[in-house]
C-alpha cells in the first residue's frame, strides 16, 4: 500500500500516475522502447543496440578530463551505454549533504559540488550520444565499512549529521527498506528531497532511463513506491521516463516487472551474467534469455526490452562468483544473439589492489569486443531478427547461437572451438552469400556464394527438408557468420 500521507506532507499535492503521465510527453527523441520492435530501444527516432564498458559504476563521481577521457575511449571503441549508480562508496567520492565542519553534515543543505558533477556527467554523455542507466539506490553504500560501504564516515550515520537523533537509523536496512516499512519520517523526508532534486536535474536529459535499486532485496513495496514516485516527479517536469528494478536473481527481476507493467517498462537481468546466482555454463545462460522472452511475449502487454547492464567475469576466474574474462566476452555476445536490448562489461575490482575482480571494465579485450560487435551490427539488421534455433551442430560440437530474419538474413556466432553447423534457412533459398567476421582480428572475409540444392532425390531419401547450408569456420577461433539470401 502506498504511503500517501507521507507523500502529501512532503509535496503538498498528490496527482495520480495516470494523470501525470497523460501530461508527460517528453521529447520525441528520448530513449524509449523501439516502436517497431519493443524488444529493443530507440533514441532520437532510430533503433539502437546498447553496448558498453566502463571501469566504474558511479562514473558521475569523476569529473573533468578523467571522466571525458573515459567516455571518449568507450565511444572510440563503439560503445554507447554506461551504468551510473548514485553511489558514494569509494574513497574520495562526493557526498550529497553539505559538510559544515570536519566530518559533520547538515542534511538540510546540499553540497552543490555533488549536483554540479551530475550535471557535467549528463551533459558529457548526452553530447556523445551515450545512454545512461541510472540507479537511484545502492544499499552497499551503507552496508558496512571497507570495500563495500562507508557507514562509519557517511553523512547518513546519525553520529555524523546535525539533523537525526541517535538511532534514527543504525544500518543500511534502516535507511533503505526500513524507512518505508516503519514510516521513518525524518529519513523519508530526506529521501524525497534527494529524489526530487535528482529528478529535477536528470529529467532534463532524454538519454537516461532508471533502475530503482542495485541487487534489491528491499521488497516489492519499496521498489514500486519509488518507481511510481520518480515517474510522477518526472511527469511534473513534462517527461515520461522508463523504469526497472534489479533484484538478486534474474528470474525475480523479470517477474517483478511483468507483474507491474503499469510502472516498469523494461527488465534488467544482469545477475544472469555470472557464476554465483546466474547459470554456470553457456547454453543455460542463453536459454534463460529465450525463456524470459517467451514469458514476456505471452503477457497481455507483450514485448519489452531486456537489459544487461552488468556482464561479470574477469581474468582466469579467481573470483568464482564472477567467472573468467573468456566467459564475460561470450556472455556479452550471447546477450546479443539471445535478443537482449543491452549488454555492458561490469567494472573491475572496486578499488586498486582489490582482492577480486568482478568484470573487465573497458580493458583492451572489452574495447576489441565493442569494435567487433559494431562490425557485426553494421552488417546485420538485428532489429528485424529473432533468436533462431533451426540448425544443428555436428562433429566436435560446441555451442553456437543464431539469429534470423527468415528468408532474408541469418547470423551465427561461433564462440570458439571447432563446430560444423547445418543451417536450415526454412525457405527455399536458391542462392546465398556468406561472410565471416574473425572476431579477434576484426576482419571480414570475402563474400562466398552458395547455391543450396533443394528437393534433390538421391534414390533413397524422399523426405525433406532436402538441403541445408553447411558452415564451418575451419579452426578454433571465434567467428560470426552472416548469411544473406540473394535469390
Amino acid at each position: 500500500m502506498r504511503k500517501t500521507i507521507i507523500l502529501s506532507t512532503l509535496t503538498g499535492i498528490i496527482l495520480s500516475t495516470a494523470t501525470l503521465l497523460t501530461a508527460a510527453t517528453g521529447n520525441e527523441g528520448d530513449i524509449r522502447p523501439y516502436r517497431n520492435n519493443p524488444w529493443y530501444w530507440e533514441y532520437k527516432g532510430d533503433p539502437i543496440m546498447l553496448i558498453g564498458a566502463s571501469d566504474r559504476d558511479n562514473l558521475w563521481q569523476w569529473s573533468g578530463n578523467v571522466l571525458t577521457g573515459h567516455l571518449d575511449r568507450m565511444v572510440a571503441a563503439g560503445g554507447n551505454y554506461v551504468r551510473n549508480t548514485m553511489s558514494d562508496r569509494n574513497d574520495g567520492d562526493t557526498f550529497a549533504p553539505k559538510e559544515i565542519e570536519d566530518g559533520l553534515y547538515d542534511l538540510d543543505q546540499w553540497n552543490e559540488e555533488y549536483w554540479k558533477k551530475l550535471r557535467f556527467f549528463l551533459d558529457e554523455t548526452k553530447k556523445r550520444g551515450i545512454i545512461v542507466h541510472l540507479t537511484l539506490w545502492d544499499w552497499f553504500d551503507l552496508s558496512g565499512d571497507g570495500v563495500y560501504g562507508r557507514y562509519a564516515i557517511h553523512p547518513l550515520n546519525p553520529e555524523n549529521n546535525i539533523n537525526w537523533d541517535p538511532g534514527t537509523i543504525n544500518n543500511a536496512w534502516d535507511y533503505y527498506g526500513g524507512s518505508l516499512a516503519t514510516n521513518n519520517e525524518p529519513v523519508l523526508a530526506y529521501q524525497h528531497r534527494f529524489v526530487d532534486k535528482l529528478i529535477s536535474i536528470s529529467s532534463g536529459y532524454g538519454n537516461v532511463f532508471y533502475n530503482i535499486a542495485n541487487e534489491s532485496g528491499l521488497g516489492a513495496e519499496w521498489d514500486n513506491y519509488w518507481a511510481r514516485y520518480i515517474k510522477e516527479a518526472a511527469a511534473r517536469h513534462g517527461r515520461e521516463i522508463h523504469v526497472t528494478t534489479m533484484l538478486f536473481t534474474p528470474d525475480n527481476s523479470v517477474r517483478r516487472v511483468m507483474n507491474y507493467r503499469d510502472i516498469y517498462s523494461f527488465a534488467e537481468v544482469s545477475q544472469n551474467n555470472q557464476d554465483a546466482v546466474g547459470p554456470v555454463y553457456g547454453k543455460k545462460h542463453y536459454e534463460n534469455l529465450l525463456f524470459w522472452r517467451r514469458m514476456i511475449a505471452m503477457s497481455d502487454e507483450g514485448p519489452m526490452p531486456i537489459n544487461n547492464v552488468k556482464v561479470y567475469g574477469e581474468g582466469v576466474g579467481l573470483n568464482t562468483a564472477a567467472g573468467t574474462e573468456k566467459e564475460a566476452v561470450e556472455r556479452f555476445w550471447r546477450n546479443i544473439f539471445g535478443g537482449a536490448a543491452s549488454t555492458r562489461f561490469h567494472r573491475p575490482a572496486m578499488r586498486d589492489g582489490g582482492r577480486w575482480g568482478w568484470g573487465i571494465g573497458i580493458n583492451e579485450r572489452a574495447q576489441q569486443t565493442l569494435r567487433a560487435v559494431n562490425m557485426f551490427l553494421d552488417e546485420f539488421d538485428i532489429f528485424n531478427a529473432e533468436p533462431y534455433e533451426a540448425f544443428q551442430t555436428v562433429g566436435n560440437s560446441v555451442d553456437v547461437y543464431c539469429m534470423a530474419d527468415i528468408g532474408k538474413a541469418y547470423a551465427i556466432y561461433f564462440p570458439g572451438g571447432r563446430a560444423t553447423v547445418h543451417l536450415d534457412p526454412w525457405v527455399h533459398a536458391e542462392k546465398v552469400s556468406v561472410r565471416w567476421l574473425d572476431i579477434a582480428s576484426l576482419r571480414w572475409s570475402d563474400e562466398e556464394i552458395i547455391e543450396p540444392a533443394w528437393d534433390q532425390f538421391d534414390g533413397n531419401n524422399w523426405w525433406g527438408p532436402q538441403r541445408i547450408i553447411t558452415l564451418d569456420p575451419g579452426n578454433h577461433r571465434s567467428y560470426v557468420a552472416v548469411v544473406r539470401v540473394l535469390e
